[in-house]
């Protein structure tokens, strides 16, 4: 048998391509990337709406006991209720009096100015027989409710870099 004289006569083709499959390492890596990226994002949607759907409820009982001119007592239950869904309830549930004063205005987004005038005026009315609201109470109180969950956001961040910090 006679060798070849040109060396790419020695050279032998495949029958087939070469297979697709196992895709290597860095594909696996952007699959599972792009899946963790489109969870997250469908959790944060979520947790969005939800967090929208919340206020929006909050907004509609504000509305119906301004038109059944609620008396004080009567807000007071709709912003403990609002924070409950954002707060575990023994946290929330056991307030009373000036530590729920306290409690309001921590999440009161304008901090210069107290959300109910002073500590012992809000005290007597949540604690006084029909006293009801004024249109400035319930301005406040929309204004305090849209501006609520992101001054849980703060308020959580806040208490995180002081755990930190430690």
């Amino acid at each position: 048998m006679a060798t070849p004289n040109n060396p790419f006569e020695q050279i032998i083709l495949p029958n087939e391509a070469p297979s697709a499959w196992p895709p290597a390492p860095i594909y696996w890596v952007i699959l599972c990337l792009t899946i963790i990226s489109i969870v997250g994002l469908i959790w944060f949607i979520k947790h969005r709406k939800n967090n929208k759907k919340i206020v929006k409820q909050a907004l509609a009982s504000l509305k119906r006991l301004q038109k059944s001119e609620a008396d004080f007592v009567a807000l007071n239950q709709l912003f403990k209720g609002l924070c409950l869904q954002y707060y575990p309830r023994p946290q929330v549930a056991s307030l009373a009096g000036k530590e729920w004063f306290i409690f309001i205005n921590q999440h009161n987004a304008q901090k210069q100015s107290l959300l109910f005038e002073d500590q012992d005026t809000f005290c007597q009315r949540l604690y006084k027989q029909h006293s009801l609201c004024t249109s400035q109470d319930f301005e406040a109180a929309k204004q305090w409710i849209k501006d609520f969950p992101a001054q849980v956001l703060v308020l959580q961040k806040s208490m995180q870099v002081g755990k930190h910090n430690v």
